[in-house]
């Protein structure tokens, strides 16, 4: 009996287990939007030509949707910089709106019969893949091509057929680094298309140039649209392709000329910083373009005062007469200054975010010392910088050689075991002070990009032969020496 009611007392004592809603977290706005809502709209986007549903309204709704997260969705969360803008999910967004209306419109106001041959799926999926990556740009495809083989009755054939196009798109147009690329890839992708169809005719034992000709023109059309189109998108969203970059990492650039100008120092050691992030994005599979250009710019907020900087300083250092936390106002001013000339001219978001990540959250040590000595009672969170810290792979290469340039200028014996040694000092004192913990980078990557600096550095500071100084030869006229020459000169206007 006392066993029956103790195991009573436990049973109405015993705490109520609430229901596990840990999984209601995931179902937030932006998820909906971009798992649900999207497909949606873009599922009805390629019905307005038509004004009705397909065969099958269900069917095609729940394939849209399926596609988008599998092959699209999955693909941009794994990407840094969606997190970092929304411009790139907004800018995703509407091109792949825009491509799916053209498509649509173009294959109901000509023939429903050729749409394998008509619909511009290069147009889309090459901007995709020009502008923010390929695997983003492969997935695209896939979910265009099943819009569009929904159109044609679900054809199972019209969707390989697109699919192969979408794929052959997104390589040929990844990783492009000049505008005449963009044409290329336009004129393979035809030729590829053509041999398609060309095999497909010979199992169909039917031959038809206009479905062959429209398969041709069709990507290089398409091509010679990116061209003029991207351009604009890329002023627009501030979401640059490697051409883009390369435009503006020419050194004509109205801000690198008024830094080179107004802050000269400053400008060759931007112009070494984007040779050492260059050689180590290369050695660490980052993108060497944006590198480059992201160090060209990364100081260019020195332009508002250059003489406080040490590179720009000829004997005076306006430094010593003022107070540390005045000192430490002036150099935070630089990166304030450097993001506003970056909006101010449109330069990249990636770009933008190295001017204020290439500090991170360091610390100014001289000033912090200079004002610790005076006053005794400073905080070392107020000679910080204001960060963020790198958040993607270029930000911190950038980050990391800013650095080592520094330290490699105050070396006294430059030798390559002496620059090794700086170089892996440095890398190693900012990734203790967890400077990279959300760049990407790892153990691995570092020891690639210590190999990089010391091997750019090392070749940087070879000495040059010292070339002999000759001699000037003494002029000789018909073997008489210079001074019987001028005496017989001299006679001569004795006589006259």
């Amino acid at each position: 009996m006392t066993y029956t009611k103790e195991k009573k007392k436990r049973r109405t004592s015993a705490p109520i287990k609430e229901p596990d809603l840990s999984w209601l977290r995931a179902i937030s706005l932006r998820n909906i939007n971009s798992i649900v809502l999207f497909p949606l709209f873009a599922a009805l986007l390629n019905r307005i030509p038509y004004l009705s549903l397909p065969e099958m309204p269900i069917a095609y709704f729940l394939g849209c949707i399926i596609f988008w997260y599998i092959f699209v969705e999955t693909t941009v969360r794994k990407g840094a910089f969606f997190d970092l803008h929304a411009a790139y999910r907004l800018a995703l967004y509407t091109v792949v709106s825009a491509g799916i209306l053209v498509n649509s419109v173009i294959v109901h106001f000509i023939s429903t019969d050729l749409l394998i041959y008509i619909t511009p799926l290069f147009l889309t999926v090459a901007i995709v893949t020009i502008l923010i990556g390929f695997e983003e740009g492969a997935g695209v495809g896939l979910f265009l091509a099943f819009i569009a083989s929904a159109t044609f009755r679900f054809s199972l054939d019209a969707f390989v057929m697109l699919s192969i196009i979408s794929f052959v798109t997104a390589l040929a147009t990844r990783r492009l680094t000049a505008r005449i690329s963009i044409a290329r890839a336009g004129f393979a992708v035809g030729a590829v298309f053509v041999a398609l169809v060309f095999a497909r005719s010979f199992t169909e034992s039917a031959f038809n140039w206009i479905q062959l000709s429209a398969a041709f023109l069709n990507p290089v059309l398409s091509s010679i649209a990116v061209i003029g189109l991207l351009p604009y998108i890329e002023y627009a969203t501030r979401i640059y392709s490697n051409v883009g970059l390369l435009e503006l990492g020419n050194l004509s650039h109205p801000v690198l000329k008024n830094l080179s100008i107004n802050a000269p120092g400053t400008y060759y050691h931007s112009v070494t910083l984007a040779n050492l992030s260059e050689a180590a994005s290369e050695a660490v599979g980052a993108n060497p373009i944006l590198a480059r250009v992201g160090a060209y710019f990364h100081d260019v907020g020195k332009t508002k005062r250059p003489q406080y900087f040490t590179e720009n300083q000829i004997g005076d250092n306006p430094h010593d007469r003022l107070s540390p936390s005045m000192s430490n106002t002036v150099i935070n001013e630089h990166v304030q200054h450097g993001v506003e000339l970056a909006k101010r001219h449109r330069l990249p978001l990636l770009v933008e975010d190295m001017v204020k990540q290439h500090h991170g959250t360091r610390h100014k040590l001289f000033f912090y010392r200079k004002a610790a000595n005076r006053t005794g009672s400073t905080k070392r969170e107020d000679f910080e910088y204001s960060g963020p810290k790198p958040q993607f792979p270029e930000s911190g290469i950038v980050m990391l050689a800013d650095s080592v340039e520094a330290a490699f200028k105050s070396l006294r014996n430059p030798t390559p075991g002496n620059i090794r040694e700086t170089v892996a000092e440095v890398v190693e004192a900012i990734y203790n002070e967890r400077q990279l913990d959300n760049s990407g980078l790892n153990l691995s990557d570092l020891e690639g990009i210590v190999d990089a600096f010391t091997r750019v550095l090392t070749s940087s500071s070879r000495p040059r032969i010292e070339y002999p100084q000759e001699e000037p030869e003494s002029e000789v006229a018909d073997g008489d020496t210079s001074a019987e020459q001028d005496g017989e000169t001299r006679k001569r206007e004795e006589d006259i």
